[in-house]
């Protein structure tokens, strides 16, 4: 019995060095929540930067690669967040500001130039802070259409750091991930592409640059009723082994 509770203790114990090692790897239904930007005011009292929380910017293909901070979007999060591994439906997009009643999986809708789009994903979202994220399918729809491809095109901000982005690391498809790998704590993620001249949205010819910064924190996943009834059958051999020792 003591060669039992042994066994079984090292088994355990391995187990949790596995999942300590593999900490900054997101597994599928990990949850990335989106923390709401806030806007800082100008003089005026008018929106003129995100200052923290998480935003989505578009950068006109004939200026500098930098991201001013009227050309910024706050965000917040949708039903959702980004559920690691999940594909998501396009949310809300239509010709007029966000709608009480729109909704959307991984982001609120939200408005730009005074029309409504939102994200979505055609593939789950995997990686971890060593390669990034697979962002490969990642799209947005906005006004009506519903496929704006953002799987390519990748480009760096000269002005990254002003913006609390990552200063490097941008390759198409992929997204800049941060996390210490602690359920629970912050993560940043960042990510750039271009929209295609030639897009029916319209966006590619004049707002062609695209970036976003999110930050949250990472929710574990739920574990299924499989992986509960193995971690009981394993702490129930480990409390008769335990018992049978006192025992005998």
């Amino acid at each position: 019995m003591k060669t039992l509770f042994l066994s079984t203790f090292a088994l355990i114990a391995c187990s949790m060095t596995a999942v300590a090692a593999q900490a900054t790897t997101l597994k599928n239904g990990d949850t990335l929540t989106i923390a709401t930007g806030i806007y800082s005011n100008d003089g005026d009292g008018e929106p003129n930067n995100v200052v923290s929380g998480s935003w989505v910017a578009w950068d006109a293909p004939t200026s500098p690669f930098a991201i001013s901070g009227h050309e910024k979007t706050a965000l917040s999060q949708g039903t959702t967040g980004i559920v690691i591994g999940q594909a998501t439906s396009p949310g809300a997009s239509h010709g007029s500001y966000p709608l009480v009643s729109d909704t959307n999986a991984i982001d609120a809708p939200f408005a730009f130039l005074g029309t409504t789009g939102s994200h979505y994903t055609l593939t789950g979202i995997s990686g971890d802070t060593a390669a990034g994220l697979d962002m490969s399918g990642w799209r947005f729809t906005y006004n009506g259409v519903p496929n704006v491809d953002m799987g390519s095109g990748a480009w760096t901000p000269t002005n990254a750091g002003v913006n609390d982005m990552a200063a490097s690391g941008y390759v198409d498809g992929i997204g800049v991930f941060n996390w210490d790998g602690v359920y629970g704590h912050a993560y940043t993620l960042d990510y750039t592409t271009t929209v295609p001249v030639g897009d029916q949205s319209g966006l590619g010819a004049e707002y062609g640059r695209f970036a976003f910064h999110l930050t949250g924190t990472v929710t574990a996943a739920v574990p299924e009723a499989s992986t509960y009834a193995m971690m009981l059958a394993g702490l129930g051999l480990v409390g008769i082994a335990v018992r049978r020792r006192a025992m005998g």
